[in-house]
C-alpha cells in the first residue's frame, strides 16, 4: 500500500524549509558519535512554519493534539506554543503504542484511549517520525473510530522509502534516507532525546 507525502509537506520538492537533510558536523555525546543533521534552530523554524500551516488550516477551531508517546512530546509542544501565538488554542492527549512481535508486520495496539474523545474533533496526530509508519497508521484507525470532524498527521521526521503504512502525512518537518535518528524527542535505549538538534548516529545510515 503507498504512503501519500500530501503537497504542503513534500520536503524534496515543495516545501521551501523542509529540503532534504544536509549533513553538517560530528558530535561526540555520551560517547557515541553523533552527526548533526538539523540545528536547534532550523528544527524550531521549520515546526513554527508547520504550525503556521495548521493555524489557517484550523483557524476559529480547537484542535486536539494526540501525541503518540514520549517521542512526540517535544514536537507536540512546540507545535502548541506555534498555534497559540496564531490565536489557536489546542488541547492534548497521549497515547501508547505497544507493538506485538507475533507477525511480519508487527501489529501496533493503543493503549490507554476511549475513541469517544475524538467525535466532532479536529484531531491532529503527532509523531517524532514516520518510519515504517505502522504506529501513525494505527493511531489514524483508532482515531477515524471516533467519528473526529478532522483528521491530520503531523511528524518531525520521515523516512519515505521505509514507509510501509497505507498513511497520508499533511505536515512533514524533515525528510531523511536512513539511518537512527537522535535528538529533539527521539532517542537510542532513552538516551540522545533531550538533543536540541537532530543527528544520525555514526555508521548506521
Amino acid at each position: 500500500m503507498a504512503s501519500k507525502i500530501r503537497d504542503g509537506a513534500r520536503l524534496c520538492s515543495r516545501a521551501p524549509a523542509g529540503d532534504r537533510i544536509a549533513r553538517v558536523s560530528f558530535q561526540d555525546v555520551a560517547g557515541r558519535r553523533v552527526l548533526e543533521l538539523r540545528s536547534a534552530r532550523e528544527v524550531d523554524e521549520r515546526i513554527d512554519a508547520i504550525a503556521g500551516s495548521l493555524a489557517r488550516e484550523l483557524a476559529g477551531r480547537t484542535p486536539l493534539v494526540v501525541v503518540i508517546a514520549e517521542g512526540a512530546r517535544r514536537f507536540a509542544a512546540r507545535l502548541a506554543i506555534g498555534l497559540e501565538a496564531r490565536g489557536v488554542a489546542s488541547e492534548r492527549i497521549e497515547v501508547r503504542a505497544r507493538r506485538s512481535h507475533g507477525t511480519e508486520l508487527r501489529a501496533v495496539e493503543i493503549e490507554g484511549c476511549d475513541p469517544g474523545v475524538f467525535r466532532d474533533r479536529d484531531v491532529v496526530i503527532t509523531d517524532d517520525i514516520a518510519d515504517e509508519g505502522r504506529t501513525i497508521e494505527a493511531v489514524a484507525a483508532l482515531v477515524r473510530s471516533g467519528s473526529p470532524r478532522s483528521l491530520r498527521v503531523a511528524v518531525l521526521v520521515c523516512k519515505p522509502s521505509r514507509l510501509r503504512a497505507d498513511i497520508a502525512l499533511d505536515h512533514v518537518g524533515f525528510e531523511v534516507a536512513g539511518g537512527w535518528i537522535v535528538g529533539y524527542g527521539m532517542d537510542l535505549d532513552g538516551a540522545l532525546r533531550e538533543l536540541d538538534f537532530l543527528g544520525v548516529l555514526e555508521g548506521t545510515d
